[in-house]
């Protein structure tokens, strides 16, 4: 049976071969045909063996995929995308204003370095879009709709590009909710007219241009990321062995840039690629087509590239629908799918009995399942190692016209009014005397459209190759670029051949963004205002974060650079110009504490007078005399829902159990950043005695910071005589282990030393640690169920030897079996994403309501109970209904640490929480 991939260009649309389907919109369902061809076109050379599918097998027999012709760096997939109107004369001048902003630097919250190029009618994203970047544009308001294009400066990794797939799934929401109701539009447009069928609504586009893996990047998240109303394009740019110096033609254009892509090579070379096992070897497809031609390794990588770019299509643009169920024998199914029958009368049921896995006994019967999403059916990816490039830019604006003179086209005989225009858009007169006048007689020579280079070395091994690269010199390329915004790893800034460079080149601005040059500054002020009011009420359980407005170099004169702050504004139009004016100034703490409301703050001093006297402790010590570990403490670092928001990050909580170590569970984007805010200095030991990962479920803001935290992780122990040879356990679903294994060939972030353990229905989700294992990570076993939210969603309760135990819910709808694994638990976590009155939402959603929550942590004998995970409004404080029970119930807030023994002490306060949030809504 012979496939064509799911083409992942728009301007190349697949030939119609008979018996030749898409793989990633017919896989399963497709059967097997004569290989026959249309005599009007050649039979395809490039045929081969397809890859592994879900469910370790392949389609059957004779399963191959046709592949298209080698293209160079795939341009022509991109460049015809998206297209909006804007103002151009006839001479083909540009009439837009336009301008570059940073919209972020190297921070905590913000590692990355981003920038936002404005048109009026289109945004492009350069830069870094790392973990963090997606709250930034939300702190500073920035819309992001019409973003068209992405340019990825540096080399491939979650460094640089940690945030991009969370991005993507925000930028898609918004693009569709816009089409369809420009859909809607149409509709009643035809409607009203009486049409037979309604205007074509084109969906919006995203091209996602950068260096070696960014397509296997976005490929490694086929298994939880999906959506169909915005179709994806990627565009990579690679090193090439035969460099020509012909620059006449820009590597990329559309109607509003030029843009000149600058692959950087390390003179360090190649890195060692991550070790692939044994089987991963045997799984690689071979490099021999079905006609016996041998490939040769350029040509190998241009059909892994296809697969990878095919996977990513079938991600964004598949025909894939939720309802869509497909009939299979009970036998064929494992848990946890949702499985479906037809009753009696030929309704759909659900099917709650076991599966004959789990009792052979049962009858095979015919039942209804769902596919996977297509993109997920792919089991492995193509292989690939770690990039050593760093991708550069050169970007201008086309011409800019010049300024007209209406003195010399009056003294030419031109009559004020209609033919002034028609001359300034382009277009030549006649006058009353006859004569023609054109453009050219009255307007002054155009100019170069301004511009500017981005340039990201990550090291020091990039700078000679940069400093050498024909660009600098090119007539086609420098005219017009009046600026240069270096993105710089730690140390290159102060590398002399760098700075040399720079004052060679002083005609052009230096403007450039590091660690070393730029201050660890809030740069998300909302959160952190928010933390300072609320550590005015109580400052041992709410820290203020940590933050320094100083950068780390000691100030220098005559530098030939300009430090990068965010809001720093690059004019393009009519000059080059840098403006400081937009530039973003640091939080003012104390003015935040000055305007803290009084009414709190007496309410506060009560709670404070409360908890500290000694008829308060002592009543605490006899009721709590029988919890262990009372002196853990529960650190929350994200306490919203779906998507960063201007006050919650997303979902991460930080265990601290003394004499055992510190336990992570769940890990949204930027955790680490969470951490560093918490721990500054201390944040190093607080990853090297972390023990344990736990995801719940494979929804993106639950586990887009694991990479991160695993790295830095690797990072910090690595370092350490005492830790370097310690793992690291990931415990999960199989869809979060995979994907990390897949993305360790990116780049080397500690995989080999993550001890990675499989939530699995046929371990009855389950894993026991030994006495030796027990020593090393703190824990007894590890109990899961699953549980109504998501495919693969798992609740969990970890143990501990002292009898110390936390109940974890993840996302879900209340359940009995997570009441019976977390039964008599110390502290239970359960999310709370809506309020009570919402409940109804709660339903659809797969979520639980307050009271819900608080249900589960009443029927489980839970002593402590934190909600958190909520939706991006603001949380009411909960009353607990304890009935007599040392029972505590606490709300969790961004950068809260609580003991165990200290939530009676947080409840004293609820009078002044309460007060603080009286009235708001976030």
């Amino acid at each position: 049976m012979i496939f064509r991939l799911q083409p992942a260009t728009r301007t190349l649309p697949p030939q119609s071969y008979r018996g030749v389907r898409s793989l990633a919109h017919h896989t399963v369902e497709s059967q097997p045909t004569t290989r026959r061809w249309s005599r009007n076109k050649p039979p395809p050379t490039r045929v081969f063996p397809g890859p592994q599918l879900h469910g370790n097998k392949r389609l059957g027999a004779g399963y191959y995929l046709i592949f298209e012709g080698k293209k160079e760096n795939g341009v022509s997939s991109v460049n015809k995308v998206w297209k909006p109107i804007i103002k151009q004369d006839r001479r083909g001048f540009n009439k837009m204003k336009s301008w570059v902003q940073i919209l972020s630097t190297p921070t905590a919250d913000t590692p990355g370095t981003t920038l936002l190029l404005h048109f009026d009618n289109k945004r492009y994203l350069i830069g870094d879009v790392a973990e963090g970047t997606q709250r930034a544009a939300i702190q500073r308001k920035l819309g992001l709709s019409k973003v068209a294009d992405v340019f990825l400066t540096g080399t491939i990794g979650w460094g640089n590009s940690g945030g991009i797939l969370g991005m993507i799934l925000t930028l898609a929401d918004i693009v569709t909710v816009a089409w369809e109701e420009r859909k809607k539009i149409a509709e009643q447009a035809r409607a009203r007219k009486g049409l037979d069928t309604a205007e074509q609504v084109d969906k919006q586009f995203l091209n996602i241009h950068g260096g070696k893996n960014l397509t296997h990047l976005l490929a490694t998240a086929r298994r939880f990321v999906f959506r169909k109303g915005m179709p994806l394009y990627t565009n990579e740019f690679r090193a090439k062995s035969d460099a020509s110096t012909d620059l006449m033609e820009p590597t990329f254009k559309d109607e509003q840039i030029k843009l000149w892509a600058v692959v950087v090579e390390s003179e360090k070379g190649v890195t060692s690629p991550r070790k692939r096992s044994h089987e991963e070897f045997s799984d690689e497809t071979t490099s021999t087509s079905i006609d016996g031609k041998q490939e040769t390794p350029e040509e190998q990588e241009d059909r892994y590239d296809q697969m990878r770019k095919s996977v990513v299509s079938a991600m964004f643009q598949s025909e894939w629908r939720l309802d869509a169920l497909v009939k299979k024998k009970l036998s064929e199914v494992q848990r946890p799918a949702a499985i479906f029958f037809r009753n009696d009368k030929g309704e759909i049921q659900k099917y709650l009995g076991a599966t004959v896995d789990e009792d052979p006994s049962v009858p095979d019967i015919e039942v209804l399942v769902r596919n996977p999403w297509p993109g997920a059916m792919i089991e492995t990816l193509p292989p690939t190692t770690p990039s050593t490039t760093s991708v550069c830019y050169f970007i201008k604006n086309h011409p800019q016209r010049g300024k007209f003179n209406p003195k010399v086209a009056k003294d030419l005989g031109v009559t004020p009014g209609p033919d002034f225009r028609k001359l300034t858009g382009g277009e030549s007169v006649t006058t009353s005397a006859g004569k023609v006048v054109t453009p050219d007689m009255v307007m002054a020579q155009g100019s170069d459209g301004g511009g500017f280079a981005v340039i990201e070395l990550p090291d020091t091994s990039f700078v000679g190759p940069l400093i050498a690269r024909p660009e600098w010199s090119s007539e086609h390329v420098m005219p017009g670029i009046g600026a240069v915004i270096w993105i710089l790893g730690p140390g290159v800034v102060e590398d002399s051949r760098l700075q040399a460079f720079m004052r060679e080149k002083s005609n052009l601005k230096h403007i450039v963004s590091s660690k070393d040059c730029c201050a660890n500054y809030l740069a998300l002020e909302s959160p952190a205002a928010a933390a300072i009011r609320l550590h005015l009420i109580d400052a041992e359980r709410f820290p203020i974060p940590h933050f320094c407005n100083e950068p780390p170099l000691a100030p220098v004169q005559n530098l030939p650079y300009v430090k990068a702050r965010i809001g720093h504004t690059l004019q393009l139009e009519p000059k080059v110009e840098l403006q400081d004016a937009t530039i973003v100034p640091f939080l003012d703490t104390a003015t935040v504490i000055k305007e803290a409301s009084s009414d709190v703050n007496e309410l506060a001093q009560v709670a404070r007078k409360e908890v500290n006297s000694a008829e308060f402790q002592a009543r605490l010590d006899e009721t709590q005399k029988d919890i262990p570990s009372k002196d853990a403490e529960v650190i929350t670092l994200g306490t919203g829902s779906a998507l960063p928001s201007k006050y919650r990050n997303v979902s991460a909580t930080l265990l601290r159990v003394p004499g055992y170590g510190n336990y992570l569970f769940d890990c949204g984007e930027n955790t680490l950043g969470q951490l560093n805010r918490v721990f500054g200095d201390e944040t190093p030991e607080i990853l090297r005695d972390l023990k344990a990962i736990w995801i719940s479920h494979l929804h993106a803001d639950h586990h887009l910071g694991t990479v991160r935290v695993i790295k830095q992780w690797a990072k910090e122990t690595a370092a350490d005589e005492q830790t370097r040879n310690n793992s690291l356990i990931v415990a999960s679903h199989d869809g979060m282990t995979n994907f990390l294994k897949e993305y360790s060939e990116v780049e080397n972030f500690g995989y080999e030393r993550i001890q990675p353990i499989v939530m699995e229905w046929s371990s009855h989700y389950y894993h026991e640690f030994s006495e030796e294992q027990t020593q090393k990570v703190g824990l007894t076993s590890i109990k899961a169920c699953g549980v109504e939210h998501c495919h693969g969603a798992l609740a969990v309760a970890f143990n501990f030897p002292n009898g110390f135990k936390v109940a974890y819910s993840g996302d879900c709808r209340p359940s009995e079996r997570f009441v019976t694994i977390g039964r008599n638990a110390t502290l239970l976590i359960h999310e709370a994403t809506f309020d009570d009155e919402l409940r109804s939402d709660a339903i659809a959603k797969k979520h639980s309501t307050t009271a819900e929550a608080l249900g589960v942590g009443e029927r489980m004998n839970a002593r402590r109970i934190l909600l958190t995970h909520f939706s991006q409004r603001y949380q009411k404080i909960p009353v607990m209904q304890t009935e007599g029970k040392d029972q505590v119930a606490i709300v969790a807030f961004d950068y809260m640490r609580c003991k165990i023994g200290d939530f009676a002490k947080f409840e004293a306060f609820k009078p002044a929480l309460v007060k603080l949030y009286e009235g708001k809504n976030e």
